[in-house]
């Protein structure tokens, strides 16, 4: 049999076909806190390193967006192992595509504040003003974990699109030290959950799209 013509460019078996860039959000967690500081543009300039491009960051948190040929669960291991060997500390991410963090930001219901007691004797009740947080699990495993933890709270978070996320609601200035935040403050969510203002995850949204 002759040689293959030059031109003959078939694929080998072994050979995988690339793949599509998709964009990504990533969130930080625990940075910037407890003694462990990461500034954005050291943030920026380590992941482009890696094979990701349109680096964008979102206020002093850790909040990035990118587009990457790696699937969510490589991203997420090669942002922790740099962050890991870059700053000397045990990184953890939380990947999101841009579908997925669209879906479960719509799935967000609107918050219903409990009236407080009337106040000064007016009759009128006072309605105490509410910030909407998200939460982001590494999986369903970890999201259903803490549902299961924390069901016969009154003030429960609810679940939302996707699968690995819920959003809870409390009093401005509250964000630390209501039920809800105490349970997600154990060790035991400390490497599989982050925490963000809906604002911030709308932030990040708008510069995915």
């Amino acid at each position: 049999m002759g040689a293959r013509p030059s031109g003959d460019r078939r694929q080998d078996d072994h050979d995988e076909p690339p793949r599509t860039a998709c964009r990504f959000a990533v969130f930080l967690r625990g940075v910037n806190v407890g003694g462990i500081t990461v500034r954005m543009a050291d943030l920026r300039e380590l992941l482009e390193e890696l094979p990701v491009r349109d680096v964008r960051t979102v206020l002093a948190s850790g909040n990035v967006t990118c587009t990457s040929e790696l699937d969510a669960a490589a991203l997420k291991a090669a942002v922790e192992d740099s962050l890991s060997h870059r700053f000397g500390y045990e990184a953890w991410v939380i990947v999101v595509a841009h579908e997925d963090l669209r879906a479960l930001a719509a799935s967000v219901p609107p918050s219903s504040p409990t009236p407080a007691p009337t106040a000064g004797g007016t009759g009128v009740p006072v309605l105490p003003e509410l910030h909407t947080y998200v939460t982001l699990f590494t999986g369903t495993d970890e999201r259903d974990a803490f549902l299961a933890e924390v069901r016969e709270f009154t003030d429960r978070p609810v679940g939302l699109d996707g699968g690995t996320a819920v959003a809870w609601f409390c009093p401005k200035g509250r964000s630390t030290d209501v039920p809800l935040a105490k349970v997600l403050s154990r060790t035991r969510y400390a490497a599989v959950s982050t925490t963000r203002n809906l604002n911030t995850v709308e932030k990040v949204l708008r510069l995915l799209e």
